[in-house]
């Protein structure tokens, strides 16, 4: 009967360890799904937060620049439209501020400074349009003069950016 008893207690610690190699399988395969989403969670908030390019801001401030021009050829009728497209422009505005001058501190660029500053000309013309209740029609061609001056700017960034490209493949 001892050896029975024997036998029994040897069993045990093998079950045990069947059953621990299992839960820390378990627990490796958890730390590893943890650490992939972890990863795509990085890889998503680096791609939604890097700036765009000088090619991107151009193309958003020529959209832009219709968006004034649609705006000042037909304004809507009612107060409440015309505040509304104001305020809408205003933010659309504000978005290119803010990669312009994140863009120009980044690479120490007073070009896309100039690029900068002519758009918060164009926004505190938007804002005087909207406070003045979008009558002042003038102050939407001012605004869009000073995105088209931005976006001739741009134009000549543009081909800095690729003349630097062709000098450097040279070396």
């Amino acid at each position: 009967m001892n050896v029975f008893l024997l036998l029994t207690d040897a069993a045990e610690p093998v079950a045990e360890a069947a059953g621990t190699s299992g839960e820390l399988l378990l627990n490796y395969l958890i730390y590893a799904v943890i650490i992939v989403v972890g990863i795509l969670i990085l890889l998503l908030l680096r791609r939604a937060t890097r700036l765009p390019s000088h090619t991107e801001v151009k193309e958003k401030i020529a959209a832009f620049s219709a968006a004034l021009a649609a705006a000042d050829e037909s304004a809507p009728e009612h107060l409440v439209e015309r505040l509304n497209r104001a305020n809408k422009l205003l933010g659309d505005c504000d978005k290119l501020i803010y990669a312009t001058s994140a863009i120009a501190q980044k690479e120490r660029d007073s070009d896309m400074d100039g690029v900068c500053t002519l758009l918060e000309g164009a926004r505190e013309e938007l804002s005087a349009f909207r406070n003045g209740g979008g009558t002042e029609a003038w102050r939407l061609h001012e605004a869009r003069t000073r995105t088209e001056g931005s976006l001739a700017t741009m134009e000549r960034i543009l081909e800095r950016d690729k003349a630097l490209k062709k000098n450097k493949k040279r070396a």
